[in-house]
């Protein structure tokens, strides 16, 4: 009796095991879905449809141009389709301002899409700005008027995830990659399959239809995981092997180290450069005297230093709009600015309109400061005086791009380009102060007409910005992405 026994007790013990955990297909699992790039140049194929069943993809998610007689062939097969409507970066004021056309325009793709038998749901707005409550309410307002008129899920996509309406905010699907297939991405999927297995969740995990075709005509092995992941549940992925590839040189280096050769330069052969630099920070009040007194009559070293903080400007810009405002919230931005996108590069324009702005501010603030000056001679003075103070961007810059190359955190980078825009803005006070200091008559009407006409129209302009809310949520929903 004792062998039966233990037989019947392996027996049982083998099947328990195999219901609780050596099966693991019916655990909640990710599965896999695809963002369809749909163009004339790539056109869906019976051949990529055929190898999205075989390695298990559930979800296909089309814009709403899709045509009837590709709708047509994927009612025929086991995919769940999503059909999402274009429309992005969405404020609460353009929400507000276009909410008939906002609604006609999913009313139209719900009528149109609502009767096929794949179709699982529709993504009625993409990458606004849902972290305003304002909006949120307003939105989800609008969304249930659509509710009404669908049993299928209603959901928006904001950043990377699908968000469905009244899920608090909890995602069903999120794309993992949203740029062309490169071998390095392969890592990012292993570790995002890896995590979502061993947590048992159930998202769906978006690629786009371009990369996922191009990653496993590359790399066969992806295909065969993906399959077995699919039939089995379990994920195993045998990374290809990659070279080490050293991180390319950072262009931001050059520019700094450019910019010290340049400040090399003034010192070895501009005669009065390397003076005027100690002199403005060790006896600074001697200095101011000299140039009033018409010693210093030179001003190229002037000159080029407010080129080099033009140009410092710019890089400060660029770094910080690069650490506070992702690819997605630069794209808002040059959306509803497209003045802004002169290169087809949002961050490298606004850092030439910040080099272009300075200069023209500079200009004007040199003209401003002198020619109330009564006792200035030359305005070589004005640009001697404004100058000294604008050394302080080497040191600036070489700690901001230190920060930056290094990936400090974005909290110490905004306060240096705060540190940076403080110096420009007190630069014109500091030069006000020095260049009224020997007047005997009219200092009262001089600083009124610098530094008191200088805050005025400052002040004035700032209100202008907070009053235009508009501009206000551009940049919260930029920011927001």
């Amino acid at each position: 009796m004792r062998p039966k026994k233990t037989y019947l007790w392996v027996l049982g013990f083998g099947l328990l095991l195999w219901i609780f955990g050596f099966s693991n297909t019916g655990a909640a699992q990710p599965t896999l879905g695809v963002v369809w790039d749909i163009s004339e140049d790539n056109p869906i194929t019976n051949q990529h449809l055929l190898l999205f069943e075989d390695i298990g993809v559930t979800h296909i998610e089309f814009p709403a141009g899709i045509s009837e007689d590709l709708m047509l062939r994927m009612d025929s097969l086991s995919f769940s389709i999503l059909i999402r409507n274009d429309e992005r970066f969405y404020t609460f004021q353009t929400l507000e301002e276009s909410a008939e056309e906002f609604e006609e325009l999913n009313r139209e793709m719900l009528q149109t899409f609502e009767d096929y038998n794949r179709v699982a749901g529709f993504g009625l707005l993409s990458q606004s700005h849902f972290k305003d409550p304002d909006f949120s309410t307003a939105f989800e307002e609008k969304a249930e008027t659509l509710n009404t008129l669908t049993e299928k899920t209603l959901y928006y996509v904001q950043n990377r995830q699908r968000v469905p309406l009244n899920s608090t905010g909890k995602p069903f699907g999120r794309l993992i990659n949203d740029a062309p297939f490169n071998i390095e991405d392969l890592s990012v999927f292993d570790t995002y399959m890896q995590d979502h297995v061993e947590e048992n969740n159930n998202l769906v995990l978006f690629l786009h239809s371009g990369w996922l075709i191009q990653a496993v005509e590359d790399v066969p092995e992806l295909a065969t995981s993906l399959k077995v992941y699919h039939e089995e549940g379990r994920w195993i992925f045998p990374m290809p092997y990659q070279e080490e590839q050293s991180s390319p040189a950072n262009w931001l280096v050059f520019a700094l180290l450019l910019l010290w050769i340049v400040l090399a330069v003034q010192v070895k052969f501009i005669p009065n450069a390397r003076p005027m630099v100690l002199r403005y920070f060790l006896a600074h009040r001697f200095y101011v005297d000299d140039i009033l007194q018409y010693r210093e009559r030179y001003a190229t070293q002037s000159i080029i230093m407010m080129v080099v903080h033009a140009l410092s400007g710019g890089i400060v810009v660029f770094v910080a709009s690069k650490m506070l405002i992702s690819e997605l919230g630069m794209n808002a931005l040059t959306y509803h600015l497209p003045w802004l996108d002169w290169f087809n590069n949002g961050y490298i324009s606004l850092s030439l309109f910040m080099i272009v702005l300075i200069l023209v501010f500079q200009t004007i603030s040199i003209f401003w400061l002198y020619l109330p000056a009564k006792n200035l001679r030359s305005m070589s003075q004005t640009a001697n005086l404004y100058a000294g103070l604008l050394y302080t961007d080497y040191l600036t810059l070489t700690i901001l791009i230190s920060f930056y190359v290094t990936g400090f955190s974005a909290i110490l980078v905004t306060i240096l380009a705060t540190f940076y825009l403080l110096i420009w803005f007190i630069n014109f006070y500091l030069t006000a102060f020095n260049t009224a200091r020997n007047q005997t008559s009219e200092k009262i009407l001089y600083f009124i007409l610098t530094s008191g006409l200088h805050t005025v129209i400052n002040l004035s302009i700032i209100l202008y910005l907070i009053l235009q809310t508009d501009i206000i949520d551009i940049l919260r929903l930029s920011l927001s992405l």
